[in-house]
Formats: structure tokens, sequence, C-alpha cells
């Protein structure tokens, strides 16, 4: 019980200034042996904590979950922090399993998790580890069953001052390393007396889907590239179209069960364990409700992004060249936009591959309309098929069914779909069978009388 409420009062301590002492040193903190991943010995108290900011972490390497994802947004505070770790900062993640994780395998992990100097990767005897967890209040007896069952919280600190602070493992890589290289130094900001809430910029509101990305997904992957989390070299594939990239029931299952999946040896998820360095995808425990908010927000922002790209050309004058341009290149794979002279970029084409007695087959695109007035689109043509419609899903009577479209009309600035379960292109009189992988031809018509010619991929999906 005396041990708990040090814990405790661990975490809430607001902390004196640095030269009044604190309560937090070589009396409270045991001074056990470890072995970093590097082979050295150290002490806990001496050698890792005296005197510096620290954050402190417990894993273990054969964690299908939470200790990769934790793992890899330490591996981010690190590339924020930059040379500062190992300066005036320092991590350290300490294994409990020291019966499993020798320090020749704690290497291992440190070298794809890219951990550079200041980070160290700890084992040591397992009654020390618990020992270090119970002090800093990061050990639950309710959940310890025998198995690696462990508090997913990390602690940061600056033992100087005795500031400390539990931090959630799904805490934003920015907020921490601010935390960690701002807070826990002991300054603080003169206070402006002039400031004025009422000028406060309003808070923009997040969907579900958004807030699982950012506090589950930024810190391997991005959508479109960019600065959103990536830790250096430590890179998942970019997420930008994935769902126009994956069958999304494979997708929903890799997000909620990727360990099963692994286990199974799903020959796509072993392709991208062996590309990404054998880093495996963590198992986050979100719900079927969790995952389908997920798929909408990557859905959403990968066409956000698209857009927002799109009109970039068009201000570059990119996509205003007066003469109808021919474009290959698979907007299936690459997620790039296809430009059709001042009308449309047209992204995410793709045909389903059909049976080979299929009469009719479809076809899925997006035009975005980046210039100030709408666009018809009147025509499409494509010489493996004798004829292609515009369809639409519409409710007649009470009931759904499909018809014909003259023309479609992206309206200035907008965008039309064809996507499966809605606006599709139906592709009559097929000629020959399309096997996945191949490219066909769409000749695209607008009422301008510009054309387009864009190479399509036959997806199996």
């Amino acid at each position: 019980m005396q041990t708990y409420k040090a814990a405790i009062a661990l975490l809430l301590w607001a902390g004196a200034p640095a030269f009044a002492g604190t309560p937090w040193g070589a009396d409270y903190f045991p001074n056990v042996s470890l072995v970093t991943h590097e082979g050295e010995t150290v002490h806990f108290f001496d050698d890792l904590v005296k005197g510096k900011v620290v954050a402190i972490n417990f894993i273990y390497t054969t964690c299908p979950d939470t200790c990769p994802l934790e793992t890899a947004r330490m591996a981010k505070v690190q590339q924020i922090l930059g040379d500062r770790v190992g300066r005036d900062v320092f991590m350290y993640s300490i294994t409990i399993d020291p019966e499993r994780d020798t320090p020749e395998v704690l290497a291992d992990y440190a070298r794809r998790y890219r951990a550079g100097p200041g980070w160290w990767f700890l084992t040591g005897k397992e009654s020390d580890v618990t020992l270090l967890r119970r002090k800093l209040g990061l050990y639950i007896e309710e959940i310890q069953d025998g198995s690696n069952n462990h508090n997913l919280n990390l602690i940061i600190g600056n033992q100087a001052t005795g500031k400390w602070l539990k931090r959630s493992p799904f805490e934003n890589p920015y907020v921490l390393a601010t935390q960690i290289g701002s807070w826990l130094t002991g300054w603080q900001d003169p206070p402006q007396a002039d400031l004025d809430y009422a000028n406060a910029p309003e808070v923009r509101q997040i969907s579900q889907g958004e807030h699982l990305f950012r506090t589950r997904c930024v810190t391997c992957h991005t959508i479109g590239g960019g600065d959103q989390g990536l830790a250096a070299g430590l890179e998942g594939p970019d997420l930008l179209g994935v769902l126009e990239r994956r069958d999304r029931s494979w997708l929903a299952r890799w997000i909620a069960v990727p360990d099963q999946m692994l286990e199974e040896r799903d020959p796509i998820a072993m392709g991208l364990l062996a590309k990404y360095d054998d880093l495996p995808m963590p198992n986050m425990r979100l719900s079927e409700a969790d995952v389908n908010d997920l798929l909408g927000y990557l859905g959403s922002e990968s066409r956000r992004v698209r857009m927002q790209r799109a009109r970039g050309r068009r201000n570059n004058g990119v996509a205003l060249a007066s003469a109808p341009a021919t474009h290959s290149g698979h907007a299936h794979d690459t997620g790039e936009a296809h430009r059709s002279g001042d009308e449309v970029a047209i992204m995410n084409a793709w045909i389903r591959e059909a049976h080979p007695d299929a009469p009719v087959n479809a076809g899925y695109m997006t035009l975005v309309n980046v210039s100030s007035e709408e666009v018809t689109l009147s025509k499409v043509e494509c010489p493996e098929f004798e004829k292609v419609e515009f369809h639409e899903m519409a409710m007649v009577d009470g009931l759904m069914k499909m018809r014909e479209l003259p023309a479609v009309v992206v309206p200035a600035g907008g965008q039309a779909r064809f996507e499966p379960g809605g606006s599709h292109l139906m592709l009559k009189g097929t000629r020959r069978h399309l096997a996945a992988g191949e490219t066909v031809d769409l000749r695209l018509t607008f009422r301008s009388g510009k054309e387009q010619t864009v190479a399509v991929r036959v997806a199996d999906q």
C-alpha cells in the first residue's frame, strides 16, 4: 500500500525548482542493474535517471498489439527531438519478458525501430523489472495473470525537478515531444497580460475515424505523404486511395486482426511484412464500428487530398493546357490524376475483372472539375467493348433500379463519382476476356469537343 501511495504521489507532484531537491532520488528509485541492447551493464538510478529528463516504457518484443504501436510512437518522438535525444533527453524501453528478450533480441528490435543514441532497450532480472514498474506506478496487480499483460502507459519525467507524468500509448507524438522537450525542462513562458480569449480560434471538430487515424495510425502511415507523423525510416505504406487498391473486406480484417492474418500466412499480409522490414501491423483492438469509421476517414481524406492536388495543378497552370492530351499510366495503382485539358482531373479509374462469359462489365472512376465552370462528359468509348453507357442506381416506385443517363455533369469545383454500388460505367458487348493486371484505353469526350484517353487497369476486386 505504501508503494502504491508513493507511486501516486510521484505522478501528481508538481515539482520544485531544480535546486530545491526532490524526494524522487536514490532513496526512492532502486539502483538495480540492467543490460542495454548494446550489452552494457548500467544502473537504473545512477546511470539512467539521475539528473536527467527521461521517457520510460515497458514492452516485450513478441507483443502483437500495443507495444509495436507505442515503440513506433517513441521512434517518432526521437525523430522530432533530433540530436537532443542522448544529449539532454533520454529514452528507455525495458522488456517485461527478460527470459526471451536477450540483449541480442533487443538489439534487432532496436534496429528495426531505428533507435539512435540516447534510446536504449534494456533487460534485467524479472524481479528487478517488476520492482521498477511498481516504483514508476506502471504495475497493475489485478492484470498480472501469468501472461505478459501490463500497463500500457509510459512515464516521462525530470528527476532533478521531480516532475513526472503518465502518458497514454496513443498520445500524439508531437504533443509528447513538446512535453518532454519543453515542459519537463522546468522553464515557463512569461505570462501575456493582453491575451483575449474571445479571439481564440475555434477548434475544429474531427470525426471518430480521423481521431482513430491520428491516435493509432499516424505514427507509421500518411495519406498522400507529407509530415503526418512518420518516424524516420519507419515507413508503412501510404494510405492514399487504399480503398481502391485493396478489397474492402480484406482491408477491414487486416485492420481488425492483423496478427491472425499473419499467423494464417495471408499472402498479401506476408508480402507487407517482408516489404517493411518485418515490422508487424499491430492489433489495435478496434471494434467493428471503429474499423468502419477508420475506413470512412481513409476514403474521405483520400478524396480531399486528391482534390487539393488537382486544384493545385490548376493554380500552377498544369491542368490548363489548351490541347487535348493522351495519358498513360495506371490511376488505380498510383492514385495520381489524369488531366484533360481544362476539363477535369480523372482519378481512381479501373475496370472490374469479369467472368470470361459475361456479356457486360463495369468501370469506375472519379472526375474532379478544377475549373470555375461546370463540365459535361457526353461519351466514353473503349475498343474492348461495343458500347459504354452511363448508369446510376435510383429509387423508382419504392424499388432500387438501374437507369441509363444521357450524360454526366461535373459541377464547377466539384466531382462526379462512378463507384461500386452507385453510378458506374456499363461496358456492353465484351469483345474479349480482360484479366486482372491488364490495361485498356478509355476515350472520354466532353460536350466542349475535347477528348482524353486514359489507360485503365483491370482489377480483381
